[in-house]
């Protein structure tokens, strides 16, 4: 038996063995007989292996990578928006204190008059 297993093959192997058990098939059971016990064709079987449980760990590492891009992007938005929030408090402060919002104000009530041309 190969040295270099990994704890999720051993968990994997020790898990399949006790399914061989549960279900009355023999510890040495093919993929063949499992599929036909199972009621499935072998390429089925295969399948299903590859859809269901990816011995190689690759969508694993996938979902990871895709996890870790998704960590990194949500870091840089929170470190962005409390960017935004310091700018705006010092825009509003300075507003404040150059008295822009009743300067604003009584602009905006003041009535223009028209030039008559003469």
């Amino acid at each position: 038996m190969p040295e270099n297993l990994t704890p999720e093959e051993v968990a994997t192997v020790i898990r399949s063995r006790q399914i061989l058990k549960d279900k009355g098939l023999p510890k040495d059971a093919d993929v063949t007989t499992v599929c036909r016990e199972a009621g499935i064709s072998r390429k089925t079987g295969y399948q299903w292996a590859n859809k269901f449980g990816d011995p190689s760990g690759v969508q694993d590492d996938a979902l990871h990578r895709e996890l870790d891009r998704l960590k990194a992007e949500h870091a840089k938005l929170k470190e962005d928006h409390e960017d935004l929030c310091i700018e705006n408090e010092g825009r509003k402060l300075a507003w404040e204190i150059h008295g822009v919002d009743d300067f604003l104000a009584k602009k905006n009530t003041m009535v223009r008059r028209k030039r008559k041309k003469p």
